[in-house]
């Protein structure tokens, strides 16, 4: 019988058809796991994401325009995704917590040290699987608002549409179910105006609510997981949510991203934001 300690119970019934964690002994001190779901870049004005970050944060708008020179004058590259956090564990602590899901709009490239160039991602907002008390409790620890959620689907990042599309959902589960998020996405083919290489660098800037403490989140794009059958798609889809920080119903099409698995390495806790 194995003496590892669940922390959270796994979800009755649930099996996930996410890759397992193969790398967790190799990072044995921090939380290790396998990230699968769509990211999904949305431009917004400018002017609108200065009006919903922070006041006292700056946009690093130089870095991002370096990565995409093409990218529309007077936009900014907000990200709306869900993901699926799958086969989380901690090693040295003998450790596992169950998997979860998450949806959020999070806002790259701000410039919380005042140097012009280093980049953090404002993420104040999660749609959290509701039954993962932990996984709720350690964004809340960032001073992020956790708003408990239901998933579809309920064990993996994304499930197939009859007519081929690729969709996920999260619903807040209160009594009205009124904050929730859905994407729906199908491969973009050879149109791929974000290249991973912009993905990669958005999905490991240090995630913050407040600029006291950050999250050193990690995701690896240099393993099996981007290869093969697993290997990072483009896609073009929908955005439909109701969600923070937009105080009122939001609706994009069109917009473009990537669907993908990568293993990441996370801190055990939040550490101070700096270079």
């Amino acid at each position: 019988m194995s003496s590892q300690t669940v922390i959270v119970p796994p979800l009755a019934d649930c099996q996930s058809l996410d890759s397992p964690n193969q790398h967790s002994q190799l990072y044995p001190d921090v939380v290790t796991g396998n990230l699968n779901g769509t990211t999904l870049i949305v431009p917004i004005p400018l002017e609108t994401a200065r009006g919903i970050i922070p006041h006292e944060y700056e946009i690093a708008e130089q870095a991002y325009r370096e990565l995409l020179p093409s990218f529309p004058d007077g936009m900014y590259p907000m990200m709306a995704q869900i993901v699926h956090d799958h086969d989380i564990r901690v090693v040295s602590l003998n450790a596992s917590l169950a998997d979860f899901s998450r949806a959020s709009f999070e806002f790259p490239f701000i410039d919380i040290l005042g140097d012009g160039h280093s980049s953090f991602r404002w993420t104040g907002t999660f749609l959290i699987t509701d039954s993962n008390e932990l996984a709720i409790s350690g964004a809340e620890s960032y001073g992020m608002t956790v708003h408990p959620a239901i998933f579809d689907p309920l064990c993996d990042a994304f499930v197939p549409t009859s007519d081929g599309a690729m969709y996920a959902h999260s619903q807040s589960n209160d009594t009205t179910g009124s904050r929730f998020m859905t994407l729906q996405t199908e491969p973009s083919g050879s149109v791929v105006p974000y290249p991973l290489d912009f993905m990669m660098n958005v999905t490991n800037q240090p995630v913050f609510a407040n600029d006291q403490m950050c999250d050193y989140y990690l995701r690896l794009f240099n393993t099996s997981l981007t290869t093969g059958e697993t290997a990072p798609v483009p896609v073009v889809g929908s955005v439909r949510a109701n969600l923070e920080p937009f105080a009122a119903p939001q609706s994009w099409d069109g917009v473009y991203g990537w669907r993908l698995a990568t293993p990441f390495l996370e801190p055990l806790g939040p550490s101070a934001c700096s270079t």
